[in-house]
């Protein structure tokens, strides 16, 4: 299958073309919906929300970048995607709907069971523990309630704060202006708190087969042509764990297969 030919194929489903860009943010929803896993940014493996947002109107790159953000916490504030470290090494964007899969897989962990097996800091449990009491809060809200002001103290919060994100406890709810300044400020919340209840019920209600059933089909749509391995890969899973699905998921036509060079490889819809 000729490079070319792909290439066209996910200009088209990642929004790369000039004539079809993404303008509204409910666009930008049903972006995400359509493909279900996207990067906020630059992606070798996923598409970029960056590269299909409409931008050709904006003087430079900072306004740009502004016009991502300010649609990414729109979305994030109105619970149209879950925007975190879902996978262990990428902060990215899922849809609603497939959420409660990554839910199953990767069920939200208790951060005072982390904290007791030690391996979350001091500074992430005093965070964690100031969330649930409070509620979802901005860096500098943490800091003042914490008794943050020195330099190391400040260092281990920016330290938690990434820590935290990558054990999946804690995401971004979104972002407010402050003092009718054009800046926005980051919210903070906890991933259990800020997940919608429906959503935490459909996760329970999956098998662990569904759950990479519902993935493994977005994702193969959204890569355009990819190969057991490289989803193994990118989702950390051996080839084992995905073999019976990927058969079933073939023998059903849910997604399609060929043989090239001795190199299984899949696809879904038209190519």
């Amino acid at each position: 299958m000729k490079s070319n030919f792909l290439s066209t194929i996910k200009k088209k489903r990642w929004l790369l073309e000039r004539n079809a860009k993404i303008f509204r943010v409910e666009e930008a929803k049903e972006f995400v919906k359509r493909l279900g896993l996207v990067s906020a940014l630059s992606n070798e493996h996923l598409p970029s929300l960056a590269k299909a947002i409409y931008t050709a109107d904006l003087p430079n790159r900072f306004e740009a970048s502004q016009r991502l953000w300010d649609f990414v916490h729109i979305l994030i504030t109105k619970k149209w995607v879950y925007y975190g470290r879902i996978l262990p090494a990428h902060n990215t964007i899922v849809s609603m709907e497939l959420l409660p899969c990554f839910l199953h897989l990767y069920p939200i962990p208790d951060y005072r069971s982390l904290y007791e097996q030690r391996i979350l800091s001091e500074m992430g449990k005093q965070v964690m523990d100031l969330l649930h009491e409070r509620g979802p809060l901005m860096t500098q809200e943490i800091r003042n309630q914490l008794g943050i002001s020195s330099l190391q103290t400040r260092k281990e919060l920016a330290h938690a704060l990434v820590e935290l994100q990558r054990k999946s406890l804690l995401c971004c709810a979104g972002k407010v202006a402050q003092c009718r300044c054009r800046w926005r400020f980051g919210i903070w919340a906890p991933v259990d708190k800020w997940v919608p209840r429906k959503i935490k019920t459909k996760a329970r209600a999956l098998s662990d087969e569904e759950a990479k059933r519902r993935i493994i089909d977005k994702y193969v749509y959204t890569a355009v042509r990819t190969t057991p391995k490289a989803i193994a890969r990118f989702f950390n899973w051996s080839l084992k764990e995905i073999d019976s699905t990927l058969s079933s998921m073939i023998d059903k036509e849910v997604v399609s297969s060929y043989n090239h060079q001795g190199e299984e490889y899949l696809f879904k819809g038209n190519l």
